[in-house]
């Protein structure tokens, strides 16, 4: 014999099932939400991300002694000094990462160190996201609809004059 649901547990499970599509869709929301930006010419240490890991030369950067590398099936994680790269076993970069206020992002040979700076090059069609509240860092991120790219600027957000981007980390979605 079928026994029923109680309509209180039904109404529960689908207030706790509404929350997780809500939080497993947030990304994609936020995505769909903000216009595109052209990021291909968006590079760090003059690595863009289109570049396969195979044609850059990567003896001319000095290893982070901060860092272990990492290899997973999925992926290669390099620390150099100031900046990290991730590849996938065929070659493609899947991201990169500024490790320090000291190294920049580029677009077209124009540095990209303070929040000016990303949005005159860049534009306004950004999120502005939290990134990490215990640091009290805050981002702003464009995406590349095209090109499937991220980009994020990681900045202090209480520091209101000049903030300076700390942290730029460009990935594949």
């Amino acid at each position: 014999m079928l026994k029923l649901i109680p309509k209180k547990s039904f109404i529960i499970c689908i207030v706790i099932l509404i929350a997780l599509m809500a939080y497993f869709t947030k990304d994609l929301r936020t995505e769909m939400s903000v216009k595109s930006t052209d990021l291909s010419e968006l590079s760090i240490n003059n690595i863009p991300l289109s570049k396969n890991i195979a044609k850059i030369d990567l003896t001319a950067y000095k290893k982070n002694p901060d860092f272990n590398d990492k290899h997973t099936k999925d992926a290669d994680h390099r620390y150099f000094e100031n900046f990290l790269i991730v590849y996938s076993s065929s070659g493609e970069i899947m991201k990169l990462q500024t490790l320090s206020e000291s190294e920049f992002s580029s677009i077209s040979g124009h540095k990209l160190q303070k929040l000016e700076d990303v949005k005159n090059k860049l534009g306004n069609h950004f999120v502005d996201q939290s990134y990490d509240s215990a640091q009290s860092l805050n981002a702003i991120v464009y995406y590349d609809k095209i090109n499937r790219t991220k980009a994020s600027f990681v900045y202090p957000h209480n520091n209101k004059q000049d903030q300076i981007v700390v942290w730029t980390i460009l990935e594949k979605y």
